[in-house]
């Protein structure tokens, strides 16, 4: 192994170690070489040193777990420009007059800005995130203008999740009927399907997942092969998956033999 290499392998450590995640894409444009190469080296360092290779990143393997509670302050900003760009496809699938659901994930705030193009809306969530974003942001007037109504589902309080959930919040839940359920999952496996740290989070989005006619799961890649202890749905429930970076191989295979439809940004 040449010095370079080596040099870059140990800086790539250094910062695995620093800031738990790095990423294929991050890795290449600040060293100047290939995704092909980093994925070597990744390969290479999660063999090596006992970190984990994930879809398109290496962490640190205690965050690979995956079962360390949610706090949204933190998740919101991970990944922030996939989720960006994975709701800006995730609105093209939404025609004017639809009936949507944003559940509790970080990912879904995300959504708002793009909705202010579409008109006549109907726009129903249990984040208090969004509504959060919705009144302190001005999408109020934004929407009022398109014609959207926005509906917010109250319940039993979620701090750390910031969201509503409980017996209230399913009564409420169930007297709607949705075109399209936008969720996000903390942890996406071939065998266990998508699955959530927090029993809040799974049971506030088992009930939608009945009234709705399509469940679009949006995911970072961070996600990928990792199992959480609450599974939200199988595969055979997800109508569509919208993922950012590199899709490996297997996860394309894997899709296409389900018939899943699934989009990279």
């Amino acid at each position: 192994m040449n010095s370079k290499v080596e040099n870059r392998r140990r800086e790539i450590s250094r910062l695995v170690k620093e800031k738990y995640e790095v990423t294929v894409t991050d890795m290449a444009v600040l060293f100047g070489v290939t995704m092909e190469t980093i994925r070597g080296d990744f390969d290479y360092l999660a063999e090596q040193e006992g970190f984990v290779r994930g879809h398109g990143n290496l962490t640190r393997p205690e965050k690979a777990k995956y079962k360390e509670h949610y706090l949204f302050h933190e998740r919101q900003l991970l990944q922030k420009e996939e989720k960006k760009q994975i709701c800006k496809k995730a609105a093209e699938l939404i025609t004017d007059g639809d009936s949507i659901y944003l559940d509790s994930g970080s990912t879904v705030t995300y959504l708002l800005p793009e909705l202010t193009e579409k008109k006549g809306l109907t726009v129903v969530t249990n984040s208090i995130a969004c509504l959060f974003c919705y009144i302190m942001e001005g999408y109020q007037e934004a929407f009022k203008e398109q014609g959207h109504r926005f509906l917010f589902l109250g319940g039993e309080v979620e701090p750390n999740i910031r969201m509503t959930y409980g017996t209230f919040f399913e009564q409420c839940v169930t007297e709607i009927s949705y075109d399209h359920v936008f969720f996000s999952a903390d942890a996406l496996d071939m065998e266990f399907g998508c699955s959530n740290v927090d029993y809040q989070a799974y049971s506030a989005i088992k009930p939608v997942f009945r009234q709705v006619r399509n469940r679009i799961l949006l995911a970072d890649s961070s996600k990928f092969n990792r199992k959480a202890a609450y599974r939200v749905a199988g595969w055979k429930e997800i109508d569509c998956l919208i993922t950012a970076g590199e899709l490996k191989d297997d996860w394309k295979l894997f899709l296409e033999n389900r018939r899943i439809p699934h989009y990279q940004v």
